[in-house]
């Protein structure tokens, strides 16, 4: 989580400020650039940080924790499940994960947001704690579920592209080619996986970080329609390179790390792999 903390970061402030990455550099000095300088002079800090530790815990170990049960349930010892099948199940498990960790989720947007609004418009939260207990006195206990919906349809996508594809990319390289089951493969499915998962869920991501740090109750059509209207299509690739930057590393160290953990665990056990 902490090696693409600023990254991630960095495509917030691109999806949500997309004219001009909160601070008002000229467009040719590079939207990326500008926004790395907001970054280092207005840095996430340690509350975005907790924050954010919150909401990956919550995400990641529901819908890493569910999908490996359920494809360990699909599994048995002359059938493996289908792409098919792995693509729902990561999609189901993607979806739960988002819903019981939205609450985080609004909450982290929110204070990586802060820097990039007036004055008078932040909401100043010093912490997760505070920001939740914040959120919820002022904005009522539904606040927690603002954006739920397109957030969990984001997760159900980019946990399918995932982990799902990791698991087919794994299997087809092992399958098609010469490669073993190794860290060089585990690499290379990852890298695959994080790529197709960044591409495809880009435009979710956008969408999914402005509704969540909006300031007013603009319907999610209303928002879309304003949004293809002063920026076009180009609005579904804000922020592609930072959530590249932020999605390509962590996927790779996630899977890498999970698979060598997983065989520590068999090999103790005297499971097979």
């Amino acid at each position: 989580m902490f090696i693409p903390t600023h990254p991630d970061v960095i495509e917030k402030d691109k999806s949500i400020h997309p004219e001009h990455g909160v601070i008002h550099y000229p467009w040719y000095y590079g939207g990326l650039a500008s926004c790395v300088s907001t970054i280092c002079t207005q840095p996430f800090g340690v509350a975005g940080l907790g924050a954010a530790f919150v909401r990956v815990s919550c995400y990641s170990g529901i819908r890493f924790g569910m999908y490996e049960k359920l494809k360990e349930m699909s599994t048995t010892p002359t059938h493996s499940p289908s792409a098919y099948t792995l693509a729902v199940l990561a999609a189901a498990s993607g979806a739960t994960g988002s819903v019981f960790s939205n609450f985080a989720d609004v909450v982290c947007l929110r204070i990586q947001n802060d820097p990039g609004l007036p004055t008078a418009q932040r909401r100043n939260y010093k912490g997760f704690a505070h920001g939740l207990v914040k959120m919820v006195s002022e904005e009522g206990l539904s606040s927690i579920w603002t954006g739920v919906g397109i957030g969990a349809g984001r997760a159900a996508v980019s946990t399918a592209t995932q982990l799902a594809g990791y698991d087919i990319a794994k299997r087809e390289f092992m399958r098609r080619t010469a490669m073993e089951d190794d860290p060089y493969t585990h690499v290379s499915a990852s890298c695959l996986a994080g790529f197709l998962s960044t591409l495809i869920c880009n435009p979710l991501d956008v969408l999914k970080a402005r509704i969540m740090t909006r300031s007013n109750d603009t319907s999610i059509s209303v928002m879309l329609k304003h949004t293809f209207k002063t920026e076009g299509a180009i609005w579904m690739f804000r922020g592609m390179l930072p959530a590249l930057l932020s999605r390509g590393p962590s996927t790779i160290i996630t899977f890498v790390t999970f698979e060598q953990l997983k065989h520590a665990y068999r090999h103790a056990h005297g499971l097979e792999d």
